[in-house]
């Protein structure tokens, strides 16, 4: 099998998958399992039936594609998205509907984590629809199954759950007003024709997608995802592929950790919000002591209107291993818990650069 690239060619032309992001032995595994599943006694056997099939071509992509994701992922780009959807529809003096599209959707849970947070945010359910596309038939039958298990809720703050799921027994059922506003459907990033008739998108969410192409296919799905969204509309992305948009011309929109990237010359001035230091950037100094002021109750998630949270007093001998405990927490994923430690500490709002990457994907390949 190693000494057979024939396989690593089909993913590539396939789904653009670049062996060199996986490593071969990931997709040599994928192909002893397919060959034992259809009874083929050497790999030159299951190149004749993989080439005869095309069921088995859609099961060999299944086998090296593993869905992993989560609602809420990476919720700053959520609470961005929220925001910017209220402002897209004063400019367009919504005279029609949000286009949102989410590819790939996987088994759904961005798609409806985006539906959750515009109507959280007070969107009526006729001023946006969700695309959903996934080139994995099963994912996308997962997705409009809408039952979840717990894998799929993980932070802190799961309230969302309970204003738009109903727990059964086989898991947790997206409620039915969510599940409507979200369109799914199969599709492949690299058909020339994907949504040839479909009007641009003001949100496209394309996240951990990028790192598993090759430069020519990233070039190429770049200008795909570019087609698809509306000039005026804004890219979101994962956090280790920003410096791929900006080597083609996309700027961020200046919001830290929300991985959101548009065509505008100048970056979008972000609402102030607690600032979440990393360990390499250097501690301000103490600010003067003032009166201790009340903190006001945080708001529901992905509110339209997020109020700048007034930090507390606190003494400045702690305020060093305050701002580590911070740094600490953001850079584990803990965003619950750096946020309720950031309001102990007195810092000042400005944009932070977006912390290390995360290198885990939409779609995980088989280890």
């Amino acid at each position: 099998m190693s000494d057979d690239p024939r396989f690593f060619a089909f993913l590539k032309e396939r789904i653009g998958l670049d062996v060199a992001s996986v490593g071969e032995a990931i997709i040599e595994r994928a192909v002893r399992q397919r060959t034992q599943a259809v009874n083929a006694q050497t790999p030159c056997e299951y190149w004749q039936h993989l080439q005869s099939s095309e069921h088995e071509q859609q099961a060999l992509i299944e086998a090296v594609i593993v869905p992993e994701t989560w609602f809420f992922r990476y919720p700053e780009s959520f609470a961005t998205l929220a925001r910017l959807a209220a402002a897209r529809l004063a400019e367009i003096k919504q005279m029609r509907a949000l286009r949102i599209l989410s590819l790939p959707c996987s088994t759904g849970e961005e798609p409806y984590s985006i539906a959750m947070a515009l109507l959280d945010a007070g969107l009526a359910p006729h001023q946006f629809k969700v695309q959903g596309l996934d080139v994995s038939p099963l994912s996308v039958e997962r997705a409009r199954r809408g039952v979840y298990g717990r894998n799929s809720f993980r932070g802190g703050d799961l309230a969302f759950r309970d204003r738009h799921f109903i727990e059964h027994g086989d898991g947790y059922h997206i409620a039915d007003r969510v599940r409507e506003q979200v369109r799914l459907q199969v599709g492949n990033l690299l058909d020339p024709a994907l949504l040839a008739n479909e009007a641009s998108y003001d949100f496209v969410f394309c996240r951990n997608l990028l790192i598993y192409f090759d430069q020519p296919t990233q070039q190429q799905v770049f200008e795909v995802l570019k087609g698809l969204t509306h000039m005026d509309g804004v890219l979101f992305i994962g956090p280790a592929e920003g410096g791929l948009l900006g080597r083609h011309g996309m700027r961020s929109i200046g919001v830290p950790q929300s991985f959101a990237f548009s065509r505008h010359a100048e970056p979008v001035k972000p609402e102030p919000r607690p600032v979440f230091m990393s360990m390499s950037v250097p501690i301000p100094a103490p600010m003067p002591q003032r009166s201790a002021a009340s903190i006001p109750t945080r708001p529901r998630p992905f509110s339209t209107l997020s109020a700048p949270i007034l930090p507390a007093k606190a003494p400045h001998s702690d305020a060093a291993d305050l701002l580590s405990r911070i740094a600490t927490l953001a850079n584990e994923g803990k965003s619950f818990d750096a946020r309720a430690a950031s309001g102990c500490v007195k810092t000042q709002p400005a944009p932070a650069k977006n912390k290390c990457p995360d290198l885990s994907g939409h779609l995980f390949l088989r280890t």
